[in-house]
C-alpha cells in the first residue's frame, strides 16, 4: 500500500483486520473490539475493497485466511504492537503492581512444571500477572502472532508430527530444559525391587503417550533396531491419563522423567534396559514479542524457575 493511500485510511480497519485474522470469526473479533457483529462484517466489507481480496472465505463452520490475508498478518500483528509501544511510552513496567494475564501453551505435564517454575519465580515478583495454561495445539503458532498466545513450550521439532504449511523457523526459541526417558511401575508392582531387564521389558504391557495419534513411539523405534517389540494395551494423548492408568494396572510406562516426578510417592522407577535418546524442551514466541519489557521479564524468570524445577527433578530422580 503507497503512503498516499495510508493517509487515508482508516487505521481502525487495521485494528479490525488484525483481530478478524486473529479470530477468524467475525463476532469473536467484534468482541474484541467492542464492536457490534454487522459493524465487524461491515469493517471486514470495505478491508476486502480496499485489498482487493476476499481476505477471509467461509469454509464450513469457520473461516479461512486467504493466502494474502495469511502473508500479511505478522507484519500486521507487529505493526499493532508496535502502536500499543506509542501508548505504553508513558508507562513503565513494575513487575509488583503489573496486571492481566500470560498465557502459555505446551503439553499436560509441561504445564505441570511450567505451574510450578511460575509459583517460584514469577508469582513471587508479579503476584497481579495471572497464569493461563492452554493445550498445545498447531493453531498455537497462529494465536503466537496476533498475541492471543504469549509462549509456547514444545519439544524440539524432531519429535513433532508438523505439517508442511507450519514454518516453525519464523519463531524465536530458547532451550529451557533438557528432559531424559525413565521407565516407571506403580508401587507393588510383581517387578518390584527386581532389575529391569530386556526380557521382563517386553513380557509386559505398556502405555504409550501419543498426543498426536501415532500407533508406535520412541522406544519401539528403539526396540525396532534391535528386532525386538513390545505390547502397547493403553494409548492415550495426554501424560497425566496414563499416570493414573498406571496406578490402575501392571503396565510399564516409559516417559520424561519430569512426568514421573509429579507421581514419585507411589512409584517405583527405573533406567530404560536399551538407549532411548531424550529430547530438549523449547521456549519459543514470535519475533514481535523480543523486546516487550513486560514479555522479557517472564519469559526471563521462567527460564530461572525452569532450571530450578528441573533442578529438584533430578534429585528426586537420582
Amino acid at each position: 500500500m503507497s503512503e498516499k493511500r495510508l493517509e487515508g485510511l482508516d487505521l481502525n480497519l487495521l485494528l479490525a483486520l488484525h483481530w478478524l485474522l486473529a479470530e477468524r470469526n467475525v463476532t469473536a473479533a467484534a468482541n474484541r473490539l467492542g464492536l457490534s457483529q454487522p459493524a465487524a462484517s461491515r469493517a471486514l466489507s470495505r478491508l476486502r475493497d480496499i485489498f482487493e481480496d476476499p481476505l477471509l472465505v467461509k469454509s464450513g463452520a469457520v473461516m479461512t485466511p486467504t493466502p494474502f490475508a495469511e502473508s500479511m498478518q505478522p507484519a500486521l500483528a507487529h505493526a499493532i504492537e508496535r502502536c500499543r509501544d506509542v501508548l505504553r511510552l508513558t508507562e513503565k513496567f513494575d513487575p509488583s503492581t503489573e496486571q492481566g494475564s500470560f498465557r502459555i501453551a505446551c503439553v499436560d505435564y509441561t504445564g505441570a512444571l511450567v505451574a510450578s517454575a511460575w509459583l517460584n519465580s514469577v508469582a513471587k515478583e508479579a503476584p497481579g500477572i495471572d497464569l493461563d495454561i492452554v493445550s498445545l495445539t498447531i493453531s498455537a503458532a497462529r494465536d503466537l502472532v496476533s498475541g492471543k498466545i504469549d509462549l509456547v513450550i514444545m519439544p524440539e521439532v524432531r519429535v513433532l508430527d508438523l505439517p508442511p504449511t507450519l514454518d516453525i523457523d519464523q519463531f524465536v526459541s530458547k532451550p529451557v530444559m533438557a528432559t531424559r526417558y525413565k521407565t516407571a511401575i506403580r508401587k507393588g508392582h510383581p517387578l518390584s525391587g527386581q532389575n529391569l531387564t530386556m526380557k521382563r521389558f517386553c513380557d509386559y504391557d505398556h502405555i504409550l503417550v501419543t498426543p498426536d495419534g501415532a500407533k508406535t513411539g520412541i522406544v519401539d523405534m528403539e526396540l525396532a533396531k534391535l528386532e525386538m517389540s513390545r505390547r502397547i494395551a493403553f494409548r492415550t494423548s495426554t501424560f497425566l491419563l496414563a499416570l493414573s492408568i498406571l496406578q490402575k494396572t501392571d503396565c510399564l510406562l516409559t516417559a520424561p522423567e519430569g512426568l514421573l516426578a509429579l507421581d514419585e510417592n507411589n512409584i517405583e522407577v527405573f533406567e530404560p534396559p536399551l538407549p532411548v535418546p531424550g529430547f530438549q524442551m523449547y521456549a519459543s514466541w514470535h519475533p514481535n514479542w523480543t523486546h516487550d519489557e513486560r514479555h522479557r521479564w517472564v519469559r526471563e524468570k521462567l527460564y530461572h524457575g525452569c532450571d530450578m524445577v528441573a533442578a529438584i527433578d533430578r534429585v528426586a530422580a537420582a
